[in-house]
C-alpha cells in the first residue's frame, strides 16, 4: 500500500477509545454543571432544559426531594458511561463507514 494512501487511511479513521472518553469527560462535564445550575437558580435551569423539549413543562416531573451529593454523582457517572459507549459506538461506525466508502471509491 502506498505510503500517501496509508496515511489518508490513518487520518480518516477515529479512534473509538479517545472518543469515548473525550464524550464521557464532556456529558460528565455537562451533568456537573448542570446541577450546579439547578442548585443556583432551580426554576430558570428547568425553564431552560422546557426549551429543549419544545415546551414541554417540566415543573410537574420537579424533584420534590431535595438534590443530594449522591444523586448528583449518580448522574454525572451515569451520563459519562451513556457518553463512552456513544462515543465507542460513534467512532466504530464511523471508521465502517469511511473504511466501506474508501474501498467503494477505488482507494482501499
Amino acid at each position: 500500500m502506498p505510503q500517501k494512501k496509508l496515511l489518508r487511511l490513518i487520518m480518516d479513521k477515529v479512534n473509538p477509545l479517545g472518543a469515548g472518553i473525550a464524550l464521557a469527560v464532556t456529558f460528565a462535564l455537562l451533568s456537573a454543571l448542570c446541577a450546579v445550575a439547578f442548585v443556583i437558580a432551580p426554576d430558570a435551569t428547568i425553564d431552560f432544559f422546557s426549551a429543549f423539549m419544545h415546551g414541554l413543562d417540566l415543573k410537574s416531573v420537579k424533584a420534590a426531594a431535595p438534590l443530594s451529593v449522591g444523586r448528583v454523582l449518580y448522574g454525572i457517572i451515569g451520563l459519562a458511561i451513556v457518553g463512552f459507549i456513544a462515543g465507542l459506538v460513534f467512532a466504530s461506525v464511523y471508521n465502517a463507514f469511511v473504511r466501506s466508502s474508501s474501498s467503494r471509491a477505488g482507494g482501499f
